[in-house]
């Protein structure tokens, strides 16, 4: 008792950086370890939120212990962690890492000053004694592994030093040192994985958000037993994942985070990516170990660039979360706080326009999220507490409190993700994010059971966040018609059990786009005979114009098919729905000229347009389903939901045109019907063009080599497929261009008109003359299917 004492009175002065070392080297790591686990000594342990925390905690302590069994040499636990020996392996690896994040839990309860349970004997008893008996039965140097690898070299080892570190004082050396033993067992180096008997395999080299974790893992166990190669060796694991890629896992130079080779993951592995890196740095810098690597601000640049754009309203979009959408207890914005969390703790060693930047956007945030009741910081979630560690409590509520912070507001503007097939439009009052699926993506992933029917999520899915911050919330998941997402095109097949992590590609190569500023032009060709393994197949665009989302589909071709125009989870089970002025929610209207819903419960309203009349069919029912048909871990009871869907059949036409407005009103949707300043310039198997005559924006996705018309004359003609943004704004032409396809070397672009000179162009840009046509030549080899833009000054008009 007397030294835990010691060292949690350390803290006040151990847990500073860069102030003197508590005891040695090792001790201050510990120590600074310990704080983030159980909060430093500035953190008001009286405040109310901190105060919901400790007594959560100290309450599910007290439900664990007179469950569990004591006998040094029982079968288990607990009654409710006993899967050891499941013979569904996933089941029984779990069962170790369950009981290992108990045991870390308790730990936290006794370890915690003002925990109801500080310092309590019978619970620090009980720990102790349950990390001795997993040791000796479960986890221990020379037993073999089953099941899920991650289980036995990351999630059992991370909770179990936890646990260690927490517990330090009150176990014996022996235990640390088996339990240390047992972790370098099946880690004995962080860069490769192991077989299941523990031997390395070297073919099998780490990579990404799975190499952090383990290279976390190889610095702890150093540090309990004061192994200072071990800590090293930790350390140096986490350069190769500071290096930007250009295929397989990790950061691409335009922002997007992969893992397992073809999945886009920002959300889910690149959020525990974002949380070893915040850890990580803060744990090892102005210590004898720090991370010196000339790659390290690159972890800043990713923090402003790869995480903060996706953020809506202090939610982590389910597009990049991946398995994680069939986790009931894992939300958009549970995650999304979570990682915002983590970039609280890495502001607190980035550089000062960097963690300014931040703070800012955090406490922007933090201002909008209303999902937590309560408020953001004070509702307990998941088992009793906020999820958060009261570190990173504390650090939220320091910005929170600090009236020198302004609240930044939601970014407006498109942000395409080409490396991983992901977009991101901004207008008035909402964000909606694109899912498109290439050759070098998966349209999903299914994996450990999880995410077993996720077929269309990367088909052409937009996902539209409006003041309804809950949309894709609650059972939202389990209950949608699965086949028929909203944005996607859909001949409802794929209801299969998915495989096992086996990529589902589109073999069609034209997926991509380009943006400028509050305009956009993105598409997606493509085909399902890779992914449900039919052949329905057609060209989709979607253009942004400022607050307007133009939304076009052509060359579709395959059985049954039909266009999901919206899908929507409704809060009010009556909300009002509206076809041309009149009540439909259930039928069918040809010619339809505009539509109209508003979700009063959930403050959302939401127009739709059909330039060229389209021949609809609205539906309103209550689904019912399962989480366990998404996720063989989660419940079968049957949850509901309630939606309105709108589509438009193709059974006579192979093409559709809509207009989204995410935020407009009633009357103003009614008149955006009437409006003449948006014009479809073309949508056929070559082109699909827009233009919105009011704003003097033009933008095209030219499918293959060819012209795009302007009032049905050639106006842009791209050398191959491309996909072009023209803004005229006063007396300057803004040209923006990118090659979708990754393909093309050099593509050549001429616009139908002249400009009277260049004010700047990016480089890999070549003008090739400016009179009596615009003709430009764009290096496109390396670029990835980022975009390029020039600027031109415009004669004056006679």
């Amino acid at each position: 008792m007397r030294m835990l004492s010691r060292t949690c009175g350390a803290l006040a002065v151990a847990l500073v950086l860069g102030q003197a070392h508590a005891e040695d080297a090792f001790d201050t790591l510990r120590a600074r370890w310990q704080m983030q686990l159980v909060g430093d000594a500035a953190l008001d342990r009286g405040d109310a939120a901190v105060q919901a925390q400790l007594q959560a905690r100290a309450r599910a302590a007290r439900e664990w212990l007179p469950r569990m069994h004591t006998a040094p040499d029982g079968d288990r636990l607990w009654d409710d962690m006993a899967d050891f020996d499941n013979p569904k392996g996933l089941l029984a690896s779990a069962a170790v890492t369950a009981n290992a994040l108990r045991l870390q839990r308790m730990a936290l309860a006794y370890a915690t000053p003002g925990s109801p349970l500080y310092h309590d004997a019978a619970l620090g008893q009980a720990t102790v004694a349950g990390l001795d008996w997993l040791l000796r039965h479960h986890y221990r140097a020379g037993k073999a592994q089953i099941g899920n690898w991650w289980d036995w070299q990351i999630g059992t080892p991370q909770r179990l030093l936890d646990a260690l570190c927490l517990m330090y004082d009150q176990t014996p050396a022996e235990l640390r040192a088996r339990g240390v033993a047992a972790v370098n067992w099946y880690v004995p180096d962080p860069n490769y994985r192991t077989r299941a008997d523990g031997s390395i395999n070297a073919k099998a080299v780490e990579t990404g958000a799975n190499l952090l974790d383990k290279a976390l893992v190889a610095i702890l166990a150093g540090m309990l037993v004061r192994d200072d190669a071990r800590v090293a060796l930790g350390r140096d694991a986490i350069g190769p994942t500071l290096e930007y890629v250009d295929h397989s896992d990790g950061f691409y130079r335009d922002g997007s985070f992969v893992q397992h080779e073809y999945v886009p993951y920002t959300g889910s592995y690149g959020a525990v990516a974002l949380t070893d890196y915040a850890r990580l740095v803060l744990l090892l810098s102005h210590s004898v170990w720090p991370v010196t690597d000339k790659r390290l601000p690159h972890v800043f640049l990713w923090a402003r660039d790869s995480y903060a754009p996706w953020f809506v309203d202090g939610g982590m979009p389910d597009a990049l979360r991946g398995r994680k959408i069939s986790w009931p207890a894992h939300t958009e914005h549970s995650t999304g706080r979570s990682m915002i969390a983590n970039l609280a703790m890495l502001a607190e060693v980035a550089p000062a326009a960097d963690a300014a930047a931040l703070r800012a956007d955090i406490k922007g945030w933090m201002t909008r999220d209303r999902t937590f009741g309560a408020g953001y910081l004070a509702t307990p979630g998941g088992a009793g507490t906020s999820g958060l560690s009261l570190y990173e409590l504390g650090l939220l509520k320091k910005i929170a409190a600090d009236a020198a912070i302004p609240a930044a507001p939601e970014p407006a503007g498109a942000r395409l993700y080409a490396s991983m097939d992901r977009a991101i439009l901004r207008g008035g009052g909402y964000a909606a994010v694109l899912s498109i699926t290439s050759p070098r993506m998966s349209s999903f992933e299914a994996g450990n059971g999880e995410n077993l029917q996720g077929w269309w999520t990367g088909m052409g899915m937009l996902s539209l966040y409006t003041a309804d911050q809950t949309q894709f919330a609650g059972n939202f998941w389990p209950t949608v018609d699965i086949r028929r997402l909203p944005g996607t095109t859909t001949d409802h097949s794929g209801g299969a059990r998915g495989v096992e992590w086996k990529k589902y590609p589109n073999t069609e190569s034209w997926v991509g786009g380009v943006t400028q500023g509050r305009n956009a032009a993105l598409g997606m060709a493509f085909s399902m005979r890779e992914v449900t393994g039919t052949a329905l197949h057609g060209k989709k665009s979607w253009f942004q114009l400022g607050d307007r989302i133009v939304a076009l589909g052509a060359d579709i071709g395959g059985a049954e098919a039909e266009t999901i125009v919206e899908n929507r989870k409704l809060t009010d089970t009556q909300a009002r729905f509206v076809v041309d002025g009149a009540a439909l929610s259930n039928g069918g209207k040809a010619g339809a000229r505009w539509a109209y819903l508003r979700d009063e419960q959930a403050g959302s309203g939401i127009g739709y347009v059909f330039p060229r009349g389209a021949d609809i069919v609205a539906e309103r029912a209550e689904r019912s389903g399962n989480w366990r048909a998404l996720n063989d871990q989660e419940s079968a009871q049957e949850v509901h939901a309630t939606f309105q869907t709108l589509s438009i059949p193709h059974k006579a036409v192979n093409s559709y045109a809509y207009v989204l407005l995410p935020a407009a009103s009633e009357a103003a949707t009614e008149q955006a019907a009437r409006d003449t300043s948006l014009r479809i310039e073309a949508n056929d198997a070559n082109v699909a063009a827009v233009q919105d005559t009011r704003a003097q924006v033009y933008a095209a996705n030219l499918w293959q080599a060819g012209s795009a018309p302007r009032g049905g004359k050639p106006y842009v003609t791209a050398s191959g497929p491309a996909a072009v943004v023209l803004a005229e704004q006063g007396s300057t032409l803004r040209v923006s261009v990118a090659d979708p396809t990754q393909g093309q070397p050099v593509l050549e672009l001429t616009v139908a008109r002249p400009v009277a000179g260049v004010v700047s162009a990016a480089p890999g840009v070549t003008v090739l003359a400016t009179a009596p046509q615009l003709r430009l030549r764009i290096d496109t080899a390396r670029a990835a299917g980022s975009g390029y833009t020039a600027e031109f000054s415009l004669p004056p008009q006679r």
